[in-house]
């Protein structure tokens, strides 16, 4: 009986499925993996020592102490002559530039044969006059007195009238010239001052005047200024050299006081903007009216001090402090004392040690 129920459950087994003899919840678990510790990693920069300098940009604008663009007071009139390029050295009352002149240089050459003509005619009046004076004494003295006083009376009152024709014909004559002149003045630029000539419009065949047309520009050629207006006006002393840059140019000038350029003084508050002047030691005229310009001033400065990234720096509870990784490589903290801070670099006065290594943001 024993062996048929062993038999029985062999042949039972082998209709069974080999992977499926146990159920699922009875498998055998295998032990979870324990991960071995990472230490946690940090970006960090070291205390170092060096030297920190606390610059300021202030902004100026060139301002010759006397400039003067010149135009032509008349529109409409064909250019003739330009007589100076920039650069060109000039003297007060130069000829510069000038219109078309044909016409009125012939309406003064006119005019003035005419004053010349009537001139001519008034001095020769006067001779005339005697001559004829004359004649009438040869002629009316045997008449009697009488008789010859009213011949000269009205001969006096014909060449009068002679006289008073001809001085009115030279009055108008003269008024003319001067109109001419005055034309022809508005059709010639001259040099207001010695100088230098910085600008000179650049004239095409067939160009006409313009009245808002800039033609020449000449500066004084005895200095060139730069002018700045900042709050920082007390850290400049009249004599101090600087370094002003315009348009990538560097130009070495002197700050200047208002008596030395012949300005009145400024009211100068402390907080408050007002003007500084930077003469330059070597006159220039690369530069136009309001070229813009900067210099830069050292504010504050520190030598071979202790300094860290200014990303090291953070506040708890009001203190000031720094980051670090420990020896166990956890992160932890300690009290600093800063001071001067310039771009992304903050001095250390306390707290740290050159080669110390902080945790930066």
């Amino acid at each position: 009986m024993k062996r048929r129920y062993l038999a029985a459950a062999a042949a039972l087994c082998l209709l069974l499925p080999g992977c499926d003899l146990l159920p699922a919840e009875e498998a055998f678990r295998t032990a979870p993996l324990i991960r071995e510790y990472q230490r946690e990693e940090f970006s960090q920069a070291a205390c170092t020592r060096g030297d920190l300098h606390l610059m300021k940009t202030i902004s100026c604008v060139y301002v010759p102490v006397r400039s003067e663009s010149l135009k032509f007071p008349v529109s409409g009139i064909a250019y003739d002559e330009f007589y100076v390029k920039a650069g060109d050295s000039v003297t007060e009352g130069q000829l510069l530039a000038q219109l078309d002149l044909s016409d009125i240089e012939q309406q003064i050459e006119s005019v003035q044969r005419e004053i010349e003509r009537i001139t001519v005619r008034l001095e020769h009046l006067e001779q005339d006059r005697a001559m004829a004076l004359e004649r009438v004494r040869l002629e009316r003295e045997a008449e009697g007195p009488a008789a010859l006083r009213e011949a000269r009376d009205a001969l006096n009152e014909a060449y009068d009238g002679q006289r008073q024709a001809l001085e009115d014909a030279l009055f108008i004559a003269r008024l003319r010239l001067a109109d001419d002149q005055r034309q022809l003045g508005e059709r010639q630029l001259r040099s207001p001052m010695d100088g230098t000539v910085t600008y000179v419009r650049r004239v095409l065949k067939g160009d006409v005047s313009s009245l808002s047309e800039r033609i020449v520009t000449v500066a004084d050629s005895t200095m060139s200024l730069f002018r700045a207006e900042t709050d920082l006006w007390d850290r400049f002393t009249p004599g101090q050299l600087v370094t002003v840059t315009s348009s990538k140019v560097d130009y070495e000038a002197v700050v200047t006081d208002e008596a030395e350029l012949g300005l009145p003084p400024q009211t100068k508050e402390p907080g408050k903007k007002a003007f500084v002047y930077f003469a330059l030691t070597e006159p220039t005229f690369d530069l136009e009216d309001n070229d813009r310009g900067t210099l830069t001033i050292e504010l504050d400065s520190r030598e071979n001090v202790l300094r860290v990234p200014s990303s090291a720096i953070s506040s708890i509870n009001g203190e000031t402090v720094v980051y670090y990784q420990n020896d166990d490589g956890m992160k932890a903290y300690k009290n600093v004392t800063v001071g001067l801070e310039v771009g992304d670099s903050i001095e250390v006065l306390s707290g740290l040690e050159e080669g110390d290594l902080v945790i930066v943001k």
